[in-house]
């Protein structure tokens, strides 16, 4: 029953004596971060959440990480919420924690119907798709949860139930949500050309410091993706004969049960899958090498070192060469993750593959 209230990251770490102490400190440091947002639940609302994504909400908040968040709307307009953006704007200002980027995907107001209608077709700019993949893989509702899970449930509602194309006719074999698997590669995909698009446009600013998080955390966000799209396979919940029973059931309850996973940050997904393939050699590559990369993060004169690092001085650069180095075992150890355990080989190349 002790493992039950432990994350599998907690569970993961005592059963491999693992010390990971650069993810440990992420948390305690995050965890004292968000005690510290407490000013912002003054601006409950019946229809609104303060939402932040990133590092915060994935429990890995060193010094000197940005604070993505943004009002989430759901419900009527109101003159009243752009009061609400820049009360918290004027908090976090005050805490003296970091500004959102300048593409102003983040400390703005966002509207539910947006997320929700505008899956795919031209409305479905980068900016929605961002804001919606962030939502439902790293986000934690700092105001009003129940706002931000009834805008999950709507999203997920629009992926499983409301669409005809991924209706069950016959019952499955295998229950994978291709809808939603196909906008998780899709994002993948957009990070991997946004951070080109942002290396010609602003030429060496923070690109190094991008190239790592593209290497490792946005990696990391892609992986817990597609664990998500597999976990009705993977983890089945103890009904799931009887809801394969009845086909009308199938996507209704599947959209629950991932809601549910949506609990679990991206790293408690990926220890989670660590835990069931038990695979020492991986752990050590996966979990190893991503403490070390966030260790770097956490060291305020290598991040902004990173910050700072023109294009053609990689080749001499011991702190990027050190962060292509971790990248590569955390990909092995991926690797050896998706291909060396057939459960999870089977599924990626049925539906990550073809």
């Amino acid at each position: 029953m002790e493992d039950l209230a432990r994350s599998p990251f907690d569970q993961l770490r005592a059963k491999y004596s693992g010390e990971w102490p650069a993810i440990v400190a992420a948390r305690e440091f995050t965890a004292r971060q968000l005690i510290d947002l407490a000013p912002i639940r003054k601006f409950e609302s019946d229809n609104t959440s303060v939402v932040v994504f990133g590092s915060f909400a994935r429990g890995e908040l060193t010094p000197g990480s940005d604070v993505d968040w943004s009002l989430l709307i759901d419900g009527p307009s109101d003159p009243e919420h752009l009061q609400i953006v820049q009360g918290v704007g004027h908090i976090l200002e005050d805490l003296q924690l970091q500004e959102p980027g300048t593409t102003e995907t983040f400390g703005t107001q966002v509207s539910s119907h947006e997320l929700i209608q505008n899956i795919g077709g031209l409305g479905d700019t980068n900016q929605n798709l961002t804001r919606r993949m962030l939502l439902l893989l790293e986000s934690l509702a700092v105001t009003n949860s129940i706002v931000r899970e009834r805008v999950l449930r709507g999203v997920l509602g629009r992926y499983l139930v409301s669409d005809a194309s991924v209706a069950w006719y016959d019952r499955p074999n295998q229950v994978i949500p291709r809808f939603l698997l196909n906008d998780i590669v899709r994002f993948w995909r957009t990070m991997a050309v946004d951070y080109a698009a942002k290396r010609w446009e602003q030429s060496d600013r923070k690109w190094a410091l991008r190239n790592a998080k593209l290497r490792m955390s946005r990696k990391l966000l892609f992986v817990s993706g597609l664990l998500l799209c597999f976990s009705f396979e993977l983890h089945p919940p103890e009904d799931r004969e009887d809801v394969l029973s009845d086909n009308a059931l199938i996507s209704p309850r599947l959209a629950d049960f991932l809601l549910q996973q949506t609990c679990l940050t991206p790293l408690d997904l990926l220890a989670r899958e660590l835990l069931r393939v038990d695979r020492p050699e991986i752990v050590k590559d996966i979990m190893a090498s991503y403490d070390a990369f966030l260790g770097i993060l956490a060291a305020p004169d290598l991040r902004e070192h990173l910050k700072e690092l023109k294009f053609e001085q990689v080749g001499a650069d011991a702190t990027f060469e050190q962060i292509r180095s971790l990248s590569h075992s955390f990909q092995r150890g991926l690797t050896g993750l998706f291909f060396d355990d057939e459960a999870l080989r089977d599924l990626i190349i049925k539906y990550g593959v073809f």
